[in-house]
C-alpha cells in the first residue's frame, strides 16, 4: 500500500541510495543528479521494500516523487519485467495505475526492482467508516473500479505486454494450478488431496475472451485522492483470466483476512463483501458458480501454503520465503470453513494449529 501520507522515518541505506542515484544517473545521462529527498521506506509491500524518494533532474520521467520497490529476491527479475509491461499498458489505457518509469536487474542490492510515479492521496481502506453509509459508499466505489479493469478489452493489453517480451502465459492462470499441483507431486499433504482431486475434477471451462485480472484487489490497494481514485497499485497475483476469479479473490480477502485484520468486525465485513459483490453484480454479469469455484480454488492454495509454513520438514521450495499473512491460526481456520462450505470436503488444520 504506498500513499504519500504513508511513511516510516527509516531512510535507506546508503550505499543502496548511491547505487540508485548511479543507476537513474547512467540511464538516462545525468551524472549530476541529486536527491530532494533521500529515499525514506513506505508502509506496505509483502514481496519487496518499497522506498519514496525525490531527485533534483532536467528528465520530465523523473521529475516528481517517485517510489522504488526492491524485490525481495534475486530470482524476481520476470516479476519485475511482468509488472513492468502490465502497468504500462493499463497505464497507457487510461487506466488508473502507477507508471512505471525504469526497471533494473541486480544494479541495487544485488535484487531486481521498478522505479515507478508515486500516487498521491491514502488508501480506501484508511478512509473507511465502518457503518451502513460507510460500507455502502466504500463497496459501490470498489465494485467500481474493479468492474472498470474487467471491461478493459484485454487483446491491447496482451498486444503491448507481448511488445515489451513478456509472453502471455507469463500472466496465464495454469501458473497458479502448477503452483497448487507442486505440493502434491512428491506426497507431501496427501490428507488434503481430497480437496486438490475436487478443483481438478470441477475445473470449469473458461471463457474464449478473458479480462485483465488484479489477483489482489482490495480497499488497501486502492489509492483515493481528492475523492477520486488516485492509483490501483500491487500488481504482482495479475493474470488474465475470467472475471469471477478476480471477484472470488476479493470476496475472499474481504470476509477471511478483512474479518481478522478489525478486531470484532467480521460481520461488518462479511456485508462490505456482500455489497461489494452486488454492487459488482449490477455493472458487469457474473456466473456465481465459477465465483464459488474459485472461492474454493484462493481457500485452498492460502491453505496449502499455510500448511507449509507450519509443517517442519517441508522441502524448502514449497514453504513461502516470507512471514506468510495466511498462515495465521484464525485465517487459516477461516479459509479451511469456507473451502469446506464450497465443496464439502474438510481441510485438517496443522497440528500446531488444532
Amino acid at each position: 500500500m504506498v500513499g504519500i501520507s504513508q511513511h516510516h522515518d527509516e531512510q535507506m541505506d546508503a550505499i543502496p541510495a548511491t547505487q540508485l542515484l548511479n543507476f537513474l544517473g547512467e540511464v538516462y545521462g545525468e551524472a549530476d543528479l541529486e536527491y530532494l529527498d533521500p529515499p525514506k521506506r513506505i508502509l506496505g509491500g509483502a514481496e519487496a521494500e518499497i522506498f519514496g524518494f525525490n531527485v533534483s533532474t532536467r528528465t520530465k520521467e523523473l521529475s516528481g516523487s517517485l517510489v522504488l520497490r526492491l524485490f525481495s529476491e534475486g530470482r524476481a527479475v520476470l516479476q519485475a519485467r511482468k509488472e513492468t509491461a502490465l502497468q504500462n499498458a493499463l497505464a497507457g489505457l487510461g487506466y488508473p495505475v502507477p507508471r512505471v518509469v525504469v526497471h533494473g536487474n541486480t544494479e541495487i542490492s544485488g535484487r531486481p526492482f521498478t522505479i515507478m510515479d508515486r500516487v498521491p492521496g491514502e488508501t480506501m481502506l484508511s478512509g473507511i467508516t465502518f457503518d451502513e453509509s460507510g460500507i455502502s459508499n466504500a463497496s459501490e466505489r470498489l465494485a467500481t473500479v474493479h468492474a472498470a479493469l474487467h471491461r478493459i478489452p484485454s487483446k491491447p493489453v496482451v498486444k503491448l505486454v507481448e511488445k515489451a517480451g513478456i509472453p502471455a502465459s507469463a500472466f496465464s492462470l495454469s501458473n497458479w494450478f502448477r503452483m497448487v499441483e507442486g505440493y502434491f507431486k512428491d506426497g507431501w499433504f496427501d490428507d488434503l488431496r481430497p480437496g486438490f482431486n475436487w478443483l481438478n475434477s470441477n475445473k470449469p471451462s473458461e471463457r474464449e475472451t478473458l479480462s485483465v485480472c488484479h489477483g489482489d484487489f482490495h480497499p488497501g490497494n486502492i489509492m483515493i485522492h481528492q475523492d477520486e481514485v488516485s492509483g490501483v497499485l500491487d500488481w504482482p497475483g495479475a493474470a488474465f483470466a475470467e472475471p469471477e476469479f478476480d471477484v472470488a479473490i476479493t470476496l475472499v480477502l474481504m470476509k477471511i483476512a478483512g474479518a481478522e485484520l478489525f478486531s470484532g468486525a467480521g460481520s461488518v465485513m462479511r456485508r462490505f463483501g456482500d455489497s461489494y459483490l452486488s454492487n459488482y453484480q449490477q455493472l458487469n454479469g457474473l456466473d456465481l458458480e465459477k465465483v464459488r469455484y474459485y472461492e474454493a480454488f484462493r481457500c485452498f492454495r492460502a491453505f496449502t501454503r499455510g500448511m507449509a509454513s507450519h509443517t517442519p520438514g517441508t522441502h524448502p521450495d514449497l514453504v513461502p520465503h516470507d512471514a506468510y499473512a495466511w498462515a495465521s491460526p484464525q485465517r487459516m481456520k477461516g479459509i479451511a470453513s469456507r473451502f469446506t462450505e464450497i465443496t464439502g470436503i474438510d481441510l485438517p488444520l496443522p497440528k500446531s494449529l488444532e
